[in-house]
């Protein structure tokens, strides 16, 4: 049924609830970070669990490609977007480190991911 219609794939997904302990070493295939995040604390953190990390390919999106966008989540999305852009990029380390201050709504922030997931390229 998840397939049925055609709204966004990231208003489609399944969540899991894990009842029980989670163990890093036996459990976790590979904890899979953006390349934004490669010498960040992010990065210092993951290096200490005991399971693998992997990079994926990236995301990075343009002030000028979020611009272009105002209906899929909302204008206010674009707009906290463009107030937390560095040099007319957005990235996912840009938009932790904006989250991370608490100044806005955590959800503000996961529909500003969203437009960084659908409309981002791959970083160069």
């Amino acid at each position: 049924m998840a397939e049925a219609d055609d709204r966004d794939a990231l208003d489609n997904y399944v969540e899991a609830q894990v009842h029980g302990p989670v163990r890093l070493d036996r459990d976790v295939e590979a904890l899979v970070l953006d390349p934004s995040h490669r010498g960040t604390p992010i990065e210092q953190a993951a290096r200490r669990l005991p399971c693998p990390i992997e990079w994926h390919a990236g995301f990075r999106l343009t002030t000028d490609d979020l611009r272009r966008h105002p209906d899929y989540r909302g204008r206010q999305y674009v707009d906290l977007g463009l107030s937390i852009e560095v040099d007319g990029w957005l990235t996912p380390s840009i938009l932790g480190d904006a989250a991370a201050l608490g100044q806005h709504d955590p959800q503000a922030f996961k529909r500003v991911w969203h437009y960084l997931a659908r409309f981002g390229d791959e970083s160069r």
